[in-house]
């Protein structure tokens, strides 16, 4: 494992204003190397952590001679800007880990400022702190480490690992980004393939073979947030599958990270290294995903979701990502019906419990009590997104 300590000390870092660390308490700064008895360090000693993953536009990795440019467009006269804004919860104690997405037109106030806008206009980069801020004041979710991910990290990543499979039920394409997929089947997508894939929203069609028809997926933002989160899963899998036993595989992983990975400085090596021990066994079809409830509303010129954040299974939800409410070992199920729906193909059953939670009415953090109960929460996963096929791997 000490092989990766110079590189990883290479990475950009960012600082986060909210840490926690005690100067007196570290055993290991961002610029120290681990040793043969750190990487056996028991995961039952290590607290479940928030990390919060972005993805940022990057144009300067678009290959103009793909059919899949269109994944990354014409980024020149755009802003930075993140589709992608997630809370991903990784408890190493019970090999747990969920998922929580933040869609992008979510209406919100924004921390250090007098108004309201979209979340995604909190995003920067290269100082997530008023995003990170906005988070835990509008939804009481704390962020223990950052990790931003931009199109070049992206598609490099899933190269490194030999591509990522995805199973698909009909043809399926987004004129806009590229994508493509002529026959269904279990898919391997390529780095470029993968980001138009990922980025499609409202160009998403598939093939209804009954109707002899191209349908589209209405649900826009929100349809591919479903796909993201499922594509993450096959990613996390997939990386699991094939660096934890081909060095080459993670020594490609770590060197796409270096490039255009992003982490705070508190992740250091021997907390990447600790994780990564700690997850490798990880059951990735256990991984609960979520998405934050809103309804749709127009302010002014701007289409917006408005964040439901009050009912039962939504602060259920909450209290998992906010550490008053633990991930627990039952497998997640995912029923999918043989052919997508306009709205509905899946139902999510995520968190298996035995106690149910009085939640306030507020999402102020709260100390979590000495033991953490569990919680049941159902949420039915909105959009087309894949069949839940385990040999697609």
């Amino acid at each position: 494992m000490l092989w990766v300590n110079g590189r990883v000390n290479q990475r950009l870092i960012v600082t986060l204003n909210n840490s926690q660390e005690n100067p007196d308490d570290q055993t290991q700064s961002a610029n120290d190397s681990p040793s043969n008895s750190d990487v056996a360090l028991d995961p039952k000693s290590l607290d479940a952590k928030n990390f919060l993953l972005t993805g940022s536009d990057n144009g300067s990795c678009a290959d103009a001679k793909s059919a899949t440019t269109g994944g990354i467009g014409d980024r020149t006269s755009l802003g930075e800007r993140s589709d992608t804004i997630m809370i991903i919860r990784i408890d190493p104690s019970s090999k747990r880990a969920a998922i929580l997405s933040f869609p992008r037109d979510l209406w919100v106030n924004i921390a250090g400022t007098t108004r309201q806008n979209r979340i995604n206009s909190a995003f920067k980069s290269t100082d997530p702190n008023r995003l990170v801020d906005t988070i835990e004041k509008s939804f009481g979710i704390p962020v223990d480490h950052y990790v931003n991910v931009n199109f070049c990290a992206f598609k490099e990543i899933v190269t490194a690992v030999d591509g990522v499979k995805v199973p698909f039920l009909y043809p399926t394409r987004d004129k806009k980004t590229g994508f493509s997929v002529t026959t269904p089947g279990c898919i391997n997508f390529d780095g470029d393939r993968a980001l138009a894939y990922v980025r499609s929203r409202s160009g998403y069609r598939y093939f209804e073979t009954t109707k002899q028809k191209w349908l589209e997926d209405p649900t826009g933002d929100l349809g591919r947030i479903s796909r993201q989160q499922d594509f993450l899963r096959r990613s996390m899998q997939r990386a699991l599958d094939k660096g934890s036993s081909n060095i080459g595989v993670a020594n490609n992983l770590l060197n796409a990270a270096l490039k255009n990975v992003i982490t705070d400085d508190q992740l250091t090596p021997r907390g990447m290294l600790d994780l990564a021990q700690a997850m490798r066994d990880l059951n990735t079809r256990t991984v609960a995903t979520y998405t934050i409830d809103s309804y749709p509303k127009r302010i002014g010129e701007l289409s917006v979701l408005i964040p439901l954040i009050k009912s039962e299974s939504m602060k259920q939800v909450l209290e998992i990502f906010q550490g008053r409410s633990q991930l627990t070992a039952q497998k997640a199920s995912i029923q999918t019906i043989n052919k997508p729906t306009i709205v509905l193909v899946a139902q999510r059953i995520a968190i298996a419990t035995t106690t149910t939670l009085a939640t306030p009415e507020t999402t102020t953090t709260q100390t979590p009590p000495t033991t953490i109960p569990t919680s049941t929460v159902l949420q039915k996963t909105v959009g087309v997104v894949p069949p839940d096929d385990p040999t697609c791997r």
